[in-house]
């Protein structure tokens, strides 16, 4: 027995009691959470001599990574494991231990954790599987593990985890070996993402890793909390994330909110398509969220999203060791053929990123240095002039790190490997190269990045720039999805005092009581009274009072049934346009016969009328209640066609005005709203305020279950709510 694997007392810890529930606190008790995540004393309950258990795998682990602290090893029957002495129980360990990892059969899982409680442990990783992701007896236990969290205040890593690794403490209750220590930490659903993010980032070159954590079921210790933890230690620089499914979707967007403004979180979502999220519901008992809402709100929350396995560790790992870019600058290309040059900005392009535009300054430099074949302007391509002198990538390099408009460079093509293309005695030169482009992103504060044809190949000068820091790739879609991740967390950098902490505001005061489909002439007053301009309109209880209302609003107008029984009312026949008040009766006449024939015994107690506008866009904006990350609000084009058109956005409220802003920017009838070939512009600052609005009265009235008003109608003259459906959750 060495003195980094031993048994040894360990300090009496203060009594721990369950974790706040405070949905606007995601770090939960952030002390115990630190002590899992860092343990100074582990406990292995079900400790086994058995090579193929984990309770011997997890020892074995320990004892190979050089853990320096106490580990305590639990087995009923066996008297020492591997030289290291056995105790007969939990109820034996010492008070303090900071985790235990419980290796025991599922059905034995809740005596054990309490006897740990009991002890004074502060946590648990929990391994065993059949949880709730078995079905009906699985839910059951896990019900039952739940009950013990809540009762004793210990915290719980899973179950069905893999584990948990820290490479600086040497905490390794995973079992993986070779796993490089370096500043990305991870936290996975999924043991085999897990592995497969450590590979992906070792293949690349990239940095290693601080703390590994595989969540599994999240019956306690959930993403927030873990984003929280992981995000302020020291030693962290980005976190890597795959989900599945999330228990408590907001306090994830206000985790990640808080988190991104200071540490970068990249993060792969499985279960994104119908197919997928019927896995994940069998594989981990989790509920995905619809991709399109999902999407937005966790990008507005500042996650950046990738949408490939192979992207998370480059993502990843260039934000963790790169200078962040310029706040005012724009990613410029750097090149030795025009070919790939031209691949790279329409990769690009596709993440919505535009290249830098250089100062006339920069452009005439390069002219000079380059010579008349460059191009100078957009992506710049030597044109050959590296080919016998690849020094003169340092030398361009430079002139755009100079230029105030340059935010980050991508180098891209043959570099590394001039020597071997063209002539070996260019490897000392390149070598020499890679040192000087390292110094001149450090002095000037540009990010650097480099795509290179030679990046699969063991070659010094990329290794040089890979231990600065240097994402080294050979896919330029790779870099360019790099590159973009640098712009976007350039631009949040930009705007972060603009946003939303997308926390929930407490409950309004006066809440809706009336259950189910509310009226709309309620539903306008109730709006009016939010201060949210509905525009005008009349309510008349009866057909013969229709043609006087047209008559006193002096143009043709717009005539809906209200009925409680109708809540989709184009569809029953219920809306009629451009009445006047000479068909006014008959209109309203053949819409009663159209909507009863269509929902047989619907009541019908009147009709809302509105004037008609022809001069103003369609739009839809809505709110409703996402099962996962709560309210949330719709913006885009409206009308009868909204499902076939298919333009809508998305952002969790309540939101800032930037946030609507960029809402409203993602949908394709944004180009209508400045006019469109001579059309009437859309007062966008009218429309910014409406939507502002509808975010925070569906973030404050929690009895809201959706809130319809399709089509809003936006024009010169301002904007109008032609129709209004708000639903009201059932009293409890």
């Amino acid at each position: 027995m060495t003195e980094t694997f031993r048994i040894a007392a360990v300090p009496r810890c203060a009594p721990l009691g369950p974790a706040p529930a405070d949905q606007n606190s995601p770090g939960g008790d952030r002390d115990v959470v630190q002590r899992l995540l860092d343990p100074q004393a582990i406990a292995v309950i079900g400790a086994s001599a058995d090579p193929a258990k984990r309770g011997h795998q997890i020892l074995r682990a320990l004892r190979d990574s050089g853990y320096p602290h106490p580990v305590y090893p639990v087995n009923p029957t066996a008297r020492e494991i591997l030289g290291v002495p056995v105790l007969a129980s939990a109820a034996a360990l010492p008070s303090g231990v900071d985790i235990a990892v419980v290796a025991v059969p599922g059905a034995d899982v809740a005596r054990t954790l309490r006897e740990c409680a009991a002890a004074g442990v502060a946590g648990a990783v929990v391994l065993a599987n059949g949880f709730a992701e078995t079905g009906d007896q699985g839910a059951a236990a896990a019900a039952e593990l739940a009950a013990v969290v809540t009762e004793t205040g210990i915290r719980v890593i899973g179950p069905n985890t893999s584990g948990l690794l820290n490479t600086e403490s040497r905490a390794n209750l995973i079992g993986l070996s070779r796993v490089p220590r370096g500043p990305i930490s991870a936290v996975t659903q999924s043991g085999n993402m897990l592995l497969s993010l450590v590979r992906d980032a070792e293949a690349a070159g990239g940095p290693g890793f601080h703390i590994c954590l595989g969540l599994g079921n999240q019956a306690d210790i959930s993403y927030a909390e873990c984003l929280t933890a992981l995000s302020e230690q020291a030693r962290t620089a980005a976190v890597a994330v795959h989900a599945e499914g999330f228990t408590d979707g907001r306090a994830v967007l206000v985790a990640a909110a808080r988190a991104a403004a200071h540490t970068p979180v990249v993060m792969l979502r499985g279960g994104r398509s119908a197919a997928g999220q019927r896995t994940v519901a069998s594989h981990t008992g989790s509920v995905a969220a619809p991709d399109a809402v999902a999407t937005a709100v966790l990008k507005q929350a500042g996650i950046e999203l990738v949408s490939r396995s192979d992207e998370l560790a480059v993502v990843a790992g260039a934000l963790a060791t790169l200078p962040p870019a310029r706040v005012n600058g724009r990613p410029i290309i750097l090149s030795d053929g025009g070919g790939h040059a031209a691949l790279a900005v329409d990769a690009l392009a596709g993440h919505d990123v535009q290249i830098a535009g250089l100062r006339p300054e920069t452009t005439a430099a390069l002219r000079a240095l380059l010579g008349p074949n460059a191009a100078v302007d957009g992506p710049v391509d030597v044109a050959g002039a590296t080919d016998a002198d690849p020094s003169v990538f340092a030398a361009a390099t430079e002139l755009l790190m100079r230029d105030p408009n340059v935010g980050s460079l991508l180098i891209i093509g043959l570099f590394g490997g001039y020597h071997r293309r063209f002539d070996a005695r260019l490897e000392a030169v390149e070598d020499t190269t890679a040192e000087h482009l390292l110094a001149l992103s450090a002095r000037h504060r540009v990010p650097l990045l480099v795509q290179s044809c030679y990046a699969g190949e063991q070659i010094a000068n990329l290794d040089i720039l890979r231990s600065g820091g240097v994402p080294v790739t050979a896919s330029i879609e790779l870099a360019a999805r790099a590159v973009a991740a640098l712009d976007r967390r350039r631009n949040r950098a930009a705007t972060a005092t603009a946003r939303s902490s997308l926390r929930l505001p407490p409950p309004a005061a006066a809440p809706l009581l009336e259950s189910g489909l509310l009226p709309e002439p309620a539903a306008r007053r109730f709006l009016e009274a939010t201060g949210i301009v509905t525009g005008p309109w009349t309510f008349v209880d009866g057909v013969e009072q229709i043609g006087r209302a047209v008559t006193d609003f002096g143009c043709p107008c717009a005539v809906r049934i209200v009925s409680p029984d109708v809540i989709h009312k184009s569809d029953a026949g219920g809306v009629r346009l451009d009445v006047t008040a000479e068909n006014a009766a008959s209109t309203a006449t053949e819409m009663i016969s159209t909507v009863t024939a269509a929902v047989p015994g619907a009541r019908i107690t009147g009709f809302v009328v509105t004037p008609m506008r022809h001069d103003a866009l369609e739009l839809l904006i809505g709110a409703t209640r996402d099962p996962v990350f709560g309210p949330v609000i719709a913006f885009g084009a409206g009308g009868t066609l909204v499902e076939v058109l298919d333009d809508v956005a998305f952002r969790a409220a309540p939101c800032s005005e930037l946030e609507v802003t960029e809402m409203i920017a993602e949908t394709r009838i944004n180009r209508l709203l400045d006019g469109f070939r001579g059309g009437p512009p859309v007062g966008r600052d009218e429309l910014t305020t409406l939507l502002v609005r509808v975010s925070r009265l569906i973030a404050t009235h929690p009895e809201i279950a959706e809130l319809d008003l399709n089509p809003v109608l936006a024009g010169p003259g301002g904007t109008v709510l032609a129709d209004i459906r708000i639903i009201v959750k059932p009293q409890q």
